[in-house]
């Protein structure tokens, strides 16, 4: 599990340095409990729950997360290039996003005109996604760049 919270909302004295580690620990593992959660930061557990429960009401904790494995197949990542009639982006990005294989679509200047960032479970899945986006009116060319690895 991961904590969700606002960067920007942690200036200008919002928070101390015992907020700081209670955030840092909970992103770390968002399921601790509030007595382990305590020993950390050297606070009482109703003082760390006081303090949690403020950051919530702030808006500086945004929410609690869960990272889920999909199912017993990996996804894996590619980037379609796209070349449209004209400045059609408008229009083809309606018929897009309801593709569940599109993560991300940017308009783009330059050569290429839009970008989709795409999740497919095998390769031929991500060939019949490139033909039924080539179906779409104002598509002229569809180029597929699959992530051999993604450096972090």
């Amino acid at each position: 599990m991961k904590v969700c919270y606002r960067k920007e909302r942690c200036g200008g004295g919002r928070v101390d340095k015992v907020d700081e580690l209670i955030i840092a620990a909970l992103k770390d593992d968002s399921r601790v409990s509030l007595a382990e959660l305590a020993r950390q930061v050297h606070k009482s557990r109703t003082a760390v729950e006081s303090r949690v429960q403020k950051l919530i009401e702030k808006g500086i904790i945004l929410g609690f997360t869960i990272n889920v494995a999909e199912d017993d197949q990996t996804l894996q990542s590619a980037f379609l290039m796209l070349k449209l009639n004209g400045s059609s982006c408008h229009l083809v990005f309606p018929k897009i996003y309801q593709y569940r294989e599109v993560v991300q679509a940017y308009s783009l200047f330059g050569d290429v005109d839009m970008m989709l960032e795409v999740r497919y479970r095998n390769f031929e899945e991500l060939m019949v996604f490139k033909e039924n986006l080539l179906k779409i009116e104002h598509v002229n060319e569809v180029v597929v760049n699959p992530v051999l690895k993604a450096w972090r």
